[in-house]
């Protein structure tokens, strides 16, 4: 699964030098203008996790902020996303961390296959990860996976389809990627919208550059 990062980035970046402000399903849950973020939360009780005692995934958040794409060659803004997640028996959160485009086959490659099974259409929002946060004078070439994301009934929910892994890192060492791989009970999550504080953790973990390192507008 892979690949070079900057293969990775490079096409995200065409993709996103597109006219940005066509019109597509994920509009309506947040307006593709600069500035623009969201919240979305979701916590599991231990009833739901007695019930589903393979899910080991026990909180996840994501953050989504549309930004001002770098140098002046693109077209609209960007889509950033923030993923959050614990797991059971660890209560420190890791994160990942991206960009996004909106494509009619985002879900399919090259040989015609689904990209993330667990995701039923081809059109969608995908996110290509980092392998860590840009938060350091040098980073990562790695790619730290895929996700997609969908709306779901109503503006204030939130699909999140992983794939079977994804590179994360924990704030205390962002620096050190952790392979995350997911199981069955853990690829399709169902999240709400919540208050935009409900992100700061993840804010932080993802744009506080390390000491030394220049402060990035991101």
């Amino acid at each position: 699964m892979m690949r070079i990062w900057s293969i990775g980035l490079a096409a995200l970046l065409a993709a996103a030098c597109r006219p940005a402000l066509a019109a597509n399903p994920f509009d309506d849950l947040m307006e593709p203008v600069d500035g623009k973020s969201a919240c979305f939360t979701r916590v599991y009780d231990a009833a739901h996790l007695k019930r589903n005692s393979r899910q080991k995934t026990t909180a996840m958040t994501v953050w989504l902020r549309y930004e001002a794409p770098p140098g002046s060659g693109a077209s609209g803004p960007i889509l950033s996303v923030s993923l959050a997640i614990t797991q059971r028996g660890d209560p420190a959160a890791m994160y990942s961390d991206g960009g996004c485009s909106f494509d009619e086959r985002a879900n399919r490659n090259t040989s015609d296959q689904r990209l993330i099974k667990t995701y039923p259409k081809d059109a969608g929002m995908v996110c290509l990860q980092s392998a860590q946060p840009d938060v350091f004078d040098a980073t990562s070439a790695e790619e730290g996976g895929d996700l997609i994301l969908d709306r779901s009934k109503d503006r204030d929910t939130l699909m999140v389809y992983l794939d079977d892994s994804l590179i994360m890192v924990k704030r205390a060492n962002r620096s050190k990627h952790l392979l995350i791989k997911f199981g069955p009970d853990d690829r399709v999550f169902l999240l709400r919208r919540a208050v935009n504080q409900d992100c700061d953790a993840i804010q932080e973990a993802v744009t506080t550059p390390e000491p030394g390192a220049p402060s990035r507008r991101r």
